[in-house]
């Protein structure tokens, strides 16, 4: 399959300046783009009205779903009662609800006559105690209406705020609560936009906001970064460019969040624009959605595959003792796409022999990188390659500027026309965000693969933001140990937390990954029932003093070797930042809200509770 596939060549330069940055460009120039996101949806659904466009699974476990035809009539319904209900265009819409069909139809019916949307988190409700983040961007964006998927789940968390004349619709048990309406009142219109709606339709440019989309809060509470149809648009003929082997025959099952731009925007709108087949997978890589995501992988076989490294972490284990799941899997595949974090090199490896053991050949592995700030697509890699670090070079009209950081690094920054014009009713934040040249900063930071040969790519290189001194002065390049340390001790750790600036050493904080563990010690276990004994036993100290003892003897420098550890019995709290939707790690907050443990860990003796790492 991949000898067939048309490839684009890489064609970059390279400007060195004398402040010792490099930006680097490519040199295809960017094809026309349409002024409209919801172009597309029209021009598929007259080249292809009966094909199938959405499906997920009925409470039956079926597959069902709306053609190209019936996607547009529901849309265009939407959207006529929405301009019919004379609703402010400067003030966004808002969704609360897990990937589905109804939340699809909302959301382009908003966008293609000029309204914003603002997709909200599902975790933020249905795994958050007290719901706070849904408080923060209703507080920041001021939605007149509101849409939810299940009413009952989600009015749990939001009739404890005065929410004033917001209007409320739900796809499922609004009969229960009567300040909720039912989300068949917004198809009460025609199928065919009406001229106000196509007025509105046809006003809407590259300039006009399409989402308030919200950073995942890693760092500190979310931002609602404008994403407009031009940076949208743009980012998929972008990529299209380099991957002109995408056509209308593709077929995806997809989990990633739509709230999110790598599911929402990179993957949802490449199937809008290619006029493919998308498949709502109703699962996800975690131990409780994992199987469903193996189901819909086995029934569906997919020709395109996008994921986080966990997931691919996940689907490899259980490929490796499942040959059916391992060829229903490769079997109709072009590509692999990985984003969010580096692949690591094992997993890499063995799903590229997994691929030639089903199809023949190496199946190509892609990545890219961005941010929500850049729609999300910066750079992308269109060509083979061997190292699964590689993040790829700009797509067209993208520029990347890299700037050196104090730290030693360099600090990717971006401009184009896929960058946001800014956050939402955060002038100042707005202001922060950008160098006076315009390129957005994005506190990431990345090297070239081959420092004499930028067609090679860039590799990423962690965030500036987490690099910290120790008090020698020293400079601890976080995110190196924090993989260093995770790669070591999978599956046996969720997380871990590096302490602490401005310290004489290393010490870690670990977030165990207690099933896995206590099936591995399962004698253990038994007869230590109580979750703190068990974390403190000699097996499970054993086993996570020998991955620091691994980690350090493959690092020397004081700035790289840890010296004590203990393990957390709490997991990490959505509601107190230190965890975002998306499973990551907030380190700062981590940090600030177990202050009283990092102190603990530089303790003279240590508390029984710690560790030294040479025992």
């Amino acid at each position: 399959m991949t000898d067939t596939m048309k490839w684009s060549s890489v064609e970059v330069e390279l400007e060195n300046r004398e402040d010792g940055s490099r930006i680097i460009r490519n040199k295809v120039p960017l094809a026309s783009c349409p002024d409209n996101l919801c172009t597309w949806l029209h021009r598929n659904a007259d080249e292809n009205p009966e094909k199938p466009f959405l499906l997920e699974r009925n409470p039956e476990g079926q597959w069902q779903g709306l053609s190209f035809a019936e996607v547009r009539e529901q849309v265009n319904r939407i959207s006529n009662n929405l301009v019919g209900r004379g609703l402010e265009p400067e003030r966004p819409l808002a969704v609360l609800s897990e990937n589905c069909v109804k939340m699809a139809l909302f959301q382009m019916a908003c966008m293609q006559v000029g309204f914003a949307v603002t997709p909200i988190s599902y975790a933020y409700s249905a795994i958050s105690k007290t719901g706070s983040h849904i408080k923060h961007i209703l507080d920041v964006t001021d939605p007149p209406m509101l849409v939810m998927s299940d009413a009952d789940l989600h009015m749990n968390k939001l009739r404890q705020w005065d929410l004033g004349n917001l209007e409320m619709i739900a796809f499922s048990n609004s009969e229960h609560h009567s300040n909720v309406q039912d989300f068949t009142s917004l198809l009460e219109a025609d199928g065919e936009l009406s001229s106000g709606s196509r007025t509105r339709f046809d006003s809407v440019n590259k300039d006009t906001t399409a989402k308030i989309q919200f950073t995942s809060g890693s760092t500190n509470l979310p931002k609602g970064v404008m994403v407009t149809h031009g940076m949208m648009v743009s980012n998929q003929v972008g990529i299209h460019q380099m991957w002109p082997f995408m056509d209308s025959n593709e077929v995806i099952v997809d989990w990633l969040p739509w709230n999110h731009t790598f599911g929402g925007n990179f993957v949802f709108n490449m199937m809008l624009k290619h006029g493919g087949t998308f498949y709502i997978d109703n699962g996800n890589p975690t131990p409780a959605g994992l199987a469903k995501t193996i189901e819909n992988i086995r029934e569906i076989s997919p020709t395109l595959y996008f994921g986080v490294p966990r997931s691919y972490t996940a689907l490899y284990a259980k490929m490796k003792t499942d040959e059916s799941l391992k060829h229903a899997f490769f079997k109709n595949l072009k590509f692999i796409f990985t984003a969010a974090a580096a692949l690591d090199q094992a997993t890499y490896q063995g799903m590229r022999q997994m691929s030639r053991e089903v199809l023949g050949e190496t199946l190509p592995f892609f990545s890219g990188w961005g941010t929500t700030e850049t729609a999300p697509d910066a750079t992308l890699v269109y060509w083979k390659v061997e190292e699964a670090r590689v993040i790829g070079l700009p797509i067209p009209e993208v520029e990347i500027k890299l700037a050196p950081d104090p730290s030693g690094k360099t600090e990717l920054r971006v401009k184009g026309p896929n960058i946001t014009p800014g956050y939402f009713n955060q002038p100042g934040a707005t202001a922060a965000a950008f160098d006076d040249e315009g390129f957005y900063l994005t506190q990431d930071c990345g090297r070239f693969l081959k420092p004499d040969q930028p067609e090679a790519g860039l590799v990423f290189d962690g965030r500036t933001s987490e690099d910290f001194k120790l008090a020698s002065g020293t400079w601890v390049h976080n995110s190196i140990l924090r993989a260093s340390v995770n790669a070591i001790g999978q599956p046996y750790l969720l997380e871990v937390v590096v302490a602490a600036p401005d310290r004489d050493s290393l010490t870690a904080m670990i977030f165990p990954n207690l099933p896995v563990l206590r099936s591995k010690f399962s004698q253990v276990s038994e007869g230590l029932p109580n979750d703190p004994e068990f974390l403190q036993s000699a097996e499970v100290i054993g086993l996570f003093r020998d991955v620091f003892q691994e980690h350090n003897s493959k690092h020397q420098g004081s700035s790289s070797r840890f010296e004590r550890f203990t393990l957390l019995q709490e997991p990490p709290r959505i509601d107190r930042n230190e965890t975002t939707d998306k499973g990551y790690i907030n380190q700062m907050a981590v940090l600030s809200q177990r202050a009283g443990i990092v102190e603990s860990l530089y303790e003279d003796p240590a508390p029984s509770s710690v560790f030294n790492v040479d025992a």
